[in-house]
């Protein structure tokens, strides 16, 4: 009895250990990710001396923060109870709705692992990290036969449904984010609704602009604000629609 205590006790301490050593690298990595993807486009903008200025930078930048900034801090509180001290690769790494997260939900599923656990830490590591692995490798032999099959790659058919790829791509994305599903199991029937005023509001201020006052510099120099002004109309109208039932959210295994 006092072995089997004996080894439970030391197995905790190695878990512990682990899960400690994955914070910590998790935290030295997600930093070098920052320098690295930062320093690049700054390194390159001040050799071929084309670094824009603040302003452009903010006024450009200003719509798509408001976006990404609450998207990726609400993925970081709704992500980590399942991912554990993986978060870190997920998040460095990307791809988190298509590929990391099922494949953690699907690993923590065929073992029976319980979500927020321990055992679950290390299985979604595990998980993670065997996903990134492959991706990479896949990457890499890409990267080595660009050269052997450019013949094949520049033939005229080739490159004829190769300019279909970005349009199919981005079809294929805009009809996910038609649907009800937003991931996790999680439906959400009537959702576009909230973004019926927003698109007229864009449509409405895009032909002012660019056909009434005939300003085209105006709206590429101030998108970003648009953007962010538009955000509370589409968070006030989506609740205002989900409190009147238009809009439903619903947990995996609920029904309408």
């Amino acid at each position: 009895m006092a072995e089997t205590q004996k080894t439970i006790q030391q197995l905790d301490e190695a878990g512990r250990a682990h899960i400690n050593s994955m914070h910590r690298l998790g935290r030295v990595g997600a930093v070098l990710a920052l320098i690295i993807m930062l320093g690049i486009p700054t390194i390159a903008g001040i050799y071929f001396d084309a670094m824009p200025g603040f302003l452009q930078v903010m006024l450009t930048a200003a719509g798509l923060l408001s976006l990404f900034v609450p998207a990726a801090l609400s993925e970081v509180i709704a992500y980590t109870p399942i991912l554990g001290s993986s978060i870190y690769l997920t998040l460095i790494t990307g791809n988190v709705m298509n590929l990391k997260l099922p494949v953690a939900n699907n690993a923590l599923a065929l073992l029976d692992v319980e979500s927020g656990t321990e055992d679950a830490d290390l299985v979604t590591s595990i998980a993670v990290s065997v996903s990134t692995f492959f991706t990479l490798v896949i990457i890499f032999i890409g990267v080595l036969l660009i050269l052997p099959l450019q013949p094949v790659l520049t033939l005229p058919a080739v490159r004829t449904a190769s300019s279909y790829i970005v349009p199919a791509l981005f079809g294929s994305l805009t009809l996910g984010a038609l649907g009800s599903g937003i991931g996790g199991g999680i439906r959400a029937p009537g959702r576009m609704k909230g973004a019926i005023v927003p698109a007229i509001l864009v449509i409405a201020l895009y032909v002012l602009i660019h056909h009434v006052f005939k300003v085209a510099r105006l709206w590429a120099l101030y998108q970003g604000i648009i953007i962010l002004i538009l955000l509370p109309v589409a968070y006030f109208g989506t609740k205002l629609l989900y409190k009147k039932g238009q809009i439903k959210v619903l947990l995996p295994g609920e029904e309408a």
